[in-house]
């Protein structure tokens, strides 16, 4: 049962920049002009979409994406998102993305002006949260924390997300360009599969990045290509602009699959693309000009800025699973004294007591900040390690003391089919179901090794649950059985999104409901089969495709409807499975 914890009123601030007033002003006035009809609805999508604004699977609502920079949030902020989804979405639920952002759904299409006011109050915006333009700039959680960290990227990624905000250079993209930040060779910002991505580099006592471009997942997944091994950290945002100019200038704008920069640097090569962005370089304004945004070094944190709660409070006894979630979940920054914990969420989704819960332990423990990761959990930094018993216990007391993150466990979906227009099956609800069967294995599975392996899920194949880069990735589908259509989904393995990145291969499909017993089995299989120190990607790619075919032959085919009917109703639904209500796509990621 989750504790009712006292909190501060959240209090708003009066919106005091012109540009942001201006711009929920037209907002508010396009709505008003779509819901009394004198707007046509595609004039309407467009803009509202640029907005982070998008419609969803049921109609007559929005799911609505807050965009938050290197996934960093006051717990005042985030407490905010919490009320507002209480206050406008029915389910009451938010969801943390794979790119750091926090959506709502089934948001009343004329709730969605006041949601967009209620954030700008707090500092936050919505604005390009989709769009063919620059999306939300993630970054590396562990930035300045882990022992091989080069610098802090966290003021660079941030003047990155603001200089491009609202800039007229990425307005009309041929399609959406996606940024991220790493700090260290781990990768955590996960590089390969970005339009963009810099690499935290020093040379010669310099600071500066090593950008790669042109990687990307969805339909066609493709892994980035080094564009230059050392951009100079006060060059970089120079060269970004350059890259989106060519970008915009030469993509594809007939062709919408094709219109990713990763297809433009596939089709004229690496070397040509490099040509082209020197020659843009020669006609924007120096480094030196004035225009380009400076970081934030403000943001830097090198030391603690709030006391340890232990020291002016009795201290208390650890609760049952204390130890085991310190060893996984609480992890050693290299500042002495300090850890960095992972709040876990399963399937990405929060409820409103666990956001004030959240927000009211970031406050206590990690100086009122907290960030939001590409694994779709959450962080606070800089908690004093004689505090590590009073979060356990109050994370056990709001329902999100499970240990084990970034583990098999901790399986990471798109919302799918369950509000996507373009989700073929729900995705949540079979990661919820593989979940259950793990779990129910009582331990079995405790193996450091398998412990490792990542599951990955998306109701389409656009890869919004990153699929492409796990050890066990899924995709929903459709398959046609005797004149019936029933969800599937189709397997793959061996995928990896950091350092060199690998893409997973594809090796069959399996019917919907046998997939949670399907992954026991083949997980069981590399358990008992596997070389010493052999990780379940090399060895999945070892004993390859066909192998595992063979050895999950018996969940691949839908049994005929008379034998089996639940085989036609998809994880977590009631009625018999339809590929009704799906449409037109906005809301990939």
């Amino acid at each position: 049962m989750v504790r009712e914890l006292q909190r501060p009123e959240v209090a708003s601030v009066p919106i005091t920049d012109p540009v942001v007033k201006r711009e929920l002003e037209t907002f508010k006035r396009e709505a008003a002009a779509f819901l009394s009809g004198k707007l046509p609805p595609e004039d309407y999508r467009a803009f509202r979409l640029q907005h982070g604004v998008y419609g969803q699977r049921q109609s007559n609502v929005h799911m609505i994406r807050v965009k938050i920079p290197h996934g960093s949030l006051t717990a005042d902020q985030f407490e905010a998102i919490g009320d507002i989804i209480d206050r406008y979405s029915p389910r009451k639920v938010g969801h943390v993305t794979t790119r750091q952002d926090i959506q709502m759904h089934f948001v009343p299409m004329d709730a969605a002006p006041k949601v967009l006011e209620e954030l700008a109050e707090v500092g936050l915006t919505t604005r390009e949260a989709c769009g063919n333009t620059v999306r939300n700039v993630t970054a590396d959680h562990y930035s300045g924390l882990c022992d091989d960290t080069v610098f802090d990227v966290t003021p660079y990624a941030e003047a990155t997300a603001r200089y491009f905000l609202r800039n007229p250079a990425n307005q009309k993209l041929p399609r959406k360009f996606k940024i991220t930040f790493s700090s260290c060779p781990h990768d955590w910002g996960m590089i390969p599969i970005h339009d963009l991505g810099a690499m935290a580099v020093i040379r010669d006592g310099r600071r500066g990045f090593a950008v790669y471009v042109g990687g990307g997942l969805g339909a066609a997944p493709r892994l980035a290509d080094l564009y230059d091994d050392f951009v100079p950290a006060e060059e970089l945002l120079r060269h970004i602009e350059a890259i989106l100019r060519v970008f915009d200038r030469y993509g594809e704008r007939r062709n919408r699959n094709k219109a990713r920069i990763k297809f433009l640097i596939a089709r004229i090569g690496i070397e040509e693309f490099r040509r082209l962005v020197r020659e843009e370089l020669k006609s924007l304004p120096p480094v030196d000009s004035g225009v380009y945004r400076e970081p934030d070094l403000s943001l830097l944190e090198e030391a603690a800025s709030h006391p340890a709660w232990a020291a002016s409070h009795p201290p208390i006894e650890p609760r049952p699973g204390f130890e085991q979630w310190k060893r996984t979940n609480a992890v050693r920054q290299r500042q002495p004294g300090f850890r960095m914990c992972y709040i876990l969420l399963p399937i990405g989704d929060i409820t409103i007591p666990q956001f004030h819960a959240i927000a009211e332990m970031a406050r206590k423990y990690a100086g009122g900040k907290l960030r939001t990761t590409q694994n779709q959990n959450i962080v606070l930094r800089w908690v004093h390690e004689e505090d590590l018993p009073y979060l356990h216990a109050d994370l056990v007391d709001a329902g999100l003391a499970e240990d084990r993150v970034l583990s098999i466990y901790d399986v990471q979906t798109c919302p799918g089919a369950d509000t996507c227009n373009l989700g073929v099956t729900s995705s949540k609800g079979l990661g919820r179901a593989i979940r259950e069967a793990l779990f129910a294995a009582n331990g079995v599975f405790e193996d450091p090794l398998v412990q490792k392996i990542k599951i990955n899920i998306s109701g389409c194949p656009n890869s919004c649950g990153q699929h492409h880069i796990a050890d066990l990735g899924f995709y929903g589908m459709a398959v046609n059985k005797d004149g019936r259509h029933a969800p599937a989904f189709q397997l793959l393995v061996g995928g990896r999104g950091s350092g060199e990145g690998r893409l997973a291969k594809m090796v069959m499909k399996v019917a919907a409901r046998r997939v949670p017993d399907a992954v026991v089995k083949l997980v069981s299989h590399y358990r008992e089969t596997r070389n010493e120190g052999e990780e379940f990607g090399d060895w999945a790619l070892r004993v390859g495709g066909p192998y595992i075919q063979e050895l999950l032959a018996e969940y691949k085919e839908v049994p005929a409807f008379n034998e089996d009917p639940t085989a036609y109703v998809d994880w977590g639904a009631t009625s018999l499975f339809s590929l009704e209500g799906l449409g037109e796509g906005e809301c990939a990621v």
